[in-house]
């Protein structure tokens, strides 16, 4: 069972909100209105007791899995226990049920002030307290275990996040946002790698599979071929491994999420799906045709090629990534190389033979004119760094 929580002003807006979902059912509570109109009308009575009180609603949503369902009574006795654990022992309530998604969820409002004494309720470490209540229930009805966010060692979402989920969600059952919060980006990722790696799978395939997904993967290598970590773009947002949690981190995969790594096996694939990602199945692919002055990606290269790479294939494919170049076009990543070996004044058959190696295919005479270009970038980069640092000292 998933749990999410917010608080705002407005009882109006988010009874509103509660009541126009399609097949929306008020369930329980301790209150006797029963419409929107009347519950809001009813939760002055608390509102009276405390008004310098600001942010007094409390509005919070328990989801289950997909595939597993209760009863109204059922839902309603795991509302109450739930708001009594949490601190709302003397708090107006209600519970509805809403059938609108694939997750049979509930969702509670509240009022945070108490009828007792007119004070707020504790609020103090409420997402952590939240997720112990709820892994409790599971256990007490029966129900599937989620895990925390602890517990599958991810980093929750900051308390700028949270905050801007709450304010957005207030905003569209108030009329002001057109379309409901979304999940922040991080947490939308780690749920996708999360459902990545349900089943035992390689790290090229978990690869290829967030790839497929729109997720950009990228993966370093230190210079003695060992990995040193990776990293993820998910909608223009880019994370590190460490920054989603432990559990996302290269040897974390493994430790935590069962993927299974092996050097020899794995690196080839692994450096072929970097340079040419696995296309997101949302976008249609297109029909290609090969002009003549166009050229076919190298089969050496590609992610579908497992056999064992020669030399010069890894010494590519290393220098790509040490250099970072894999989001480059192919003949741009091929001039900033060649450029990298003529400044470590590496033999020009060995040049010759990295590039060759690459990721596309060349006449003689095409390989001619690239090393032309990336010497004449070459020089105008450093007569430009010259101007500069003229510039610099006057």
């Amino acid at each position: 069972m998933i749990g999410n929580q917010t608080k705002g002003r407005g009882f109006r807006g988010l009874l509103n909100y509660l009541e126009s979902q399609k097949e929306a059912k008020l369930i329980g509570g301790n209150m006797g209105g029963n419409n929107a109109r009347a519950l809001a009308l009813e939760f002055k009575i608390s509102r009276q007791l405390n008004l310098e009180a600001d942010r007094v609603v409390y509005h919070a949503s328990l989801s289950l899995p997909q595939g597993e369902r209760l009863d109204d009574a059922t839902w309603n006795e795991i509302a109450h226990r739930y708001l009594e654990e949490m601190g709302f022992d003397s708090n107006q309530y209600v519970v509805y049920r809403h059938n609108n998604t694939e997750h049979d969820h509930i969702h509670i409002c509240a009022s945070r002030i108490r009828l007792d004494n007119g004070k707020i309720v504790h609020d103090s470490w409420d997402y952590k307290r939240s997720e112990t209540i709820i892994r409790q229930l599971e256990q007490y009805y029966g129900l599937q275990q989620t895990y925390s966010s602890h517990e599958k060692l991810s980093r929750n979402p900051s308390i700028g996040q949270q905050r801007r989920l709450e304010r957005e969600h207030f905003e569209y059952i108030n009329g002001d946002r057109p379309t409901p919060q979304e999940r922040s980006i991080k947490q939308q990722l780690q749920e996708l790698i999360d459902r990545a790696t349900q089943d035992q799978l390689t790290m090229p395939e978990l690869i290829e599979r967030l790839q497929i997904e729109g997720v950009k993967v990228r993966h370093g290598l230190t210079r003695n071929g060992k990995s040193k970590g990776i990293s993820y773009a998910m909608k223009g947002q880019q994370f590190s491994g460490t920054n989603l949690g432990a559990a996302y981190t290269f040897p974390g995969l493994q430790k935590h999420k069962g993927v299974n790594y092996q050097p020899k096996r794995d690196d080839g694939r692994i450096i072929a799906l970097l340079l040419n990602p696995a296309k997101p199945t949302q976008q249609p692919k297109p029909v290609q045709s090969v002009q003549p002055n166009q050229h076919q990606e190298n089969p050496s290269v590609q992610p579908q090629e497992q056999t064992d790479l020669n030399q010069w294939q890894q010494k590519y494919q290393q220098l790509s990534l040490a250099l970072k170049l894999t989001a480059l076009s192919p003949n741009d990543r091929d001039r900033k190389i060649i450029r990298h070996l003529i400044n470590q004044q590496q033999p020009a058959s060995d040049i010759k033979d990295i590039i060759k190696n690459g990721s596309i295919q060349r006449t003689q005479e095409e390989f001619k004119q690239l090393v032309s270009l990336a010497i004449e970038i070459d020089d105008s980069e450093k007569q430009k760094q010259k101007t500069i640092r003229r510039g610099l000292s006057r």
